[in-house]
């Protein structure tokens, strides 16, 4: 029998033990450290907002509206091969194994691969397709639903309150999004409870660079959100980069080299992209795979 059909030597991503995990990502154990802190930090600070609200009776939506944005994206950043998504799917599978005390109330999605997306599809589409919440809300800010929705008005009242609805559709969808994790995970009844999201080879679409970062910004900052991030951080810096070139239409040589102060055109769009991952990964939080050799790889043994 084919030894791949029997499990027993699987080739590509898989489930890794705590040492072959170690062995690839030196300071592995560290990132639960690091979920546990997050853990600790929003339970902080929803106690102060749960104890604010109290004293001045605030309902849901000013309890929203008070919410701080948090960024806990972790990266796990490598290149092509190293065992990024062997990495993800061990986090994954310790983390739904994991013996913590009853009253916890993790959420772990499935892994996310934009690359595997539909043309038309977006990170944050498929998100809310696995929670199967505030979808109506989210067509809002979609501009092929926005020029429907423009376009159906039959009265000028109408469409004054349906413009509303779309042009505060952005900060609206955000409060709406927060409301529902703050339900799923019974944030109000203090419970210590994360939900873990796992997007995987960010850098392979380089045509999906603004939707990731927009998602990941306005959408994802938030304190009872974990997500890990997997890529090749450097690929993903020059897919942002051609991004934002092309949609400026400026994707000419004779205009990418003129000079914009001390800096060329080229420069200060590396330099922009450079800041937005700075803030999507902080460097705090990045973790590096191992790059192994021939050499290593040929001496590498997979674990009983």
């Amino acid at each position: 029998m084919n030894e791949q059909k029997t499990g027993k030597n699987k080739i590509g991503a898989r489930y890794l033990s705590n040492l072959e995990a170690e062995l690839i990502l030196p300071n592995y154990e560290r990132i639960y450290y690091q979920i546990e802190q997050f853990r600790m930090e929003k339970g902080s600070v929803n106690c102060s907002k749960i104890q604010r609200a109290d004293n001045q009776n605030e309902n849901q939506s000013s309890w929203n509206q008070d919410k701080d944005q948090k960024t806990n994206n972790i990266g796990i950043i490598g290149v092509r091969g190293a065992g990024k998504t062997s990495i993800l799917k061990t986090i994954r599978v310790q983390l739904q194994n994991s013996k913590r005390k009853p009253s916890s109330n993790d959420i772990i999605l499935p892994l996310i691969v934009p690359e595997n997306m539909s043309e038309s599809g977006t990170l944050m589409a498929t998100i809310l397709g696995m929670l199967s919440e505030v979808i109506k809300q989210y067509t809002y800010i979609q501009k092929e639903y926005r020029d429907i929705l423009i376009q159906q008005y039959t009265t000028e009242n109408a469409y004054v309150g349906d413009s509303a609805k779309v042009f505060n559709s952005d900060t609206e969808f955000i409060n709406r999004f927060n409301e529902l994790i703050d339900e799923l995970l019974d944030v109000k009844n203090q419970n210590d409870g994360l939900l873990f999201l796992f997007i995987d080879d960010i850098d392979l679409s380089t045509y999906r660079c603004a939707d990731i970062v927009k998602t990941l910004l306005s959408y994802l900052s938030n304190e009872n959100i974990v997500t890990f991030i997997s890529g090749d951080l450097d690929t993903f810096e020059e897919s942002l980069t051609l991004d934002f070139l092309r949609r400026e239409n400026i994707l000419k040589e004779d205009i990418l080299g003129e000079k914009m102060g001390s800096e060329t055109l080229l420069e200060r769009k590396k330099q922009l992209a450079y800041e937005y991952l700075k803030k999507i990964i902080p460097p705090a939080y990045r973790y590096n795979i191992k790059f192994w050799s021939l050499e290593e790889r040929g001496n590498y043994c997979i674990a009983d």
